[in-house]
């Protein structure tokens, strides 16, 4: 099962990678996708991320979201990346996690649960659905189909991060058979996955401009 949930994983992210580099690569004067992501990548691993990183706080970050908001989406954003990257390393390695990893990711977890609600409750209104959003003419254009891109990522992201938190909360009960908290471990792994891929692809949608 974890050899079955790796392939799936790893299948979805060159997926994922290929559909939004293609989004990309369409709305450039290139005829050939292939030698144009040959010379993007090099240019995507180069880039000094430390430095791009604290310009986008600086640029984007601080002037969309109030002072008194902003610890709500960093530690969303610090809790997410440790549960990804705790999670996926040690599914990729065949091993449970244990220590002060599995402490640090139970922890984290109680933090990305409180984060999440109150990053919904603050910015649900900015992602419902509108009727001009889905009028024809909206979705021709480039921003109407980015916000709904956005709006759909959105809502994925919150509803994997809901099964995320109840499925890990369902672990911690001693009420399920063995079998029962095996198939929650199941739910609770492709919820992973599922929220993994959404925050890539909204991010992307988000930030990206993809016209240029």
């Amino acid at each position: 099962m974890i050899l079955t949930f790796v392939i799936i994983s790893i299948f979805c992210l060159i997926t994922l990678f290929i559909v939004l580099s293609y989004f990309r690569f369409r709305n450039n004067q290139y005829n050939n996708y292939f030698p144009w992501l040959r010379g993007r990548i090099p240019i995507f691993i180069k880039t000094p991320w430390i430095k791009r990183i604290h310009e986008f706080y600086q640029s984007w970050f601080i002037q969309r979201y109030p002072a008194n908001q902003r610890w709500i989406y960093i530690g969303l954003a610090l809790s997410y990346c440790y549960l990804v990257l705790s999670g996926f390393i040690f599914a990729l390695i065949s091993v449970r996690l244990f220590g002060l990893v599995l402490l640090f990711h139970v922890v984290l977890g109680g933090l990305f649960s409180v984060c999440l609600c109150l990053a919904v409750l603050l910015r649900a209104r900015f992602y419902r659905w509108n009727v001009e959003d889905l009028a024809p003419a909206n979705l021709k254009t480039k921003a109407g189909k980015r916000k709904v891109w956005q709006i759909v990522l959105f809502w994925i992201f919150v509803a994997s991060g809901l099964v995320l938190i109840v499925t890990a909360l369902f672990q911690m009960l001693p009420q399920f058979s063995l079998r029962a908290q095996l198939i929650i471990f199941e739910v609770h792994r492709y919820a992973a996955l599922e929220i993994l891929l959404a925050g890539i692809a909204f991010l992307y949608f988000s930030l990206v401009d993809d016209g240029q």
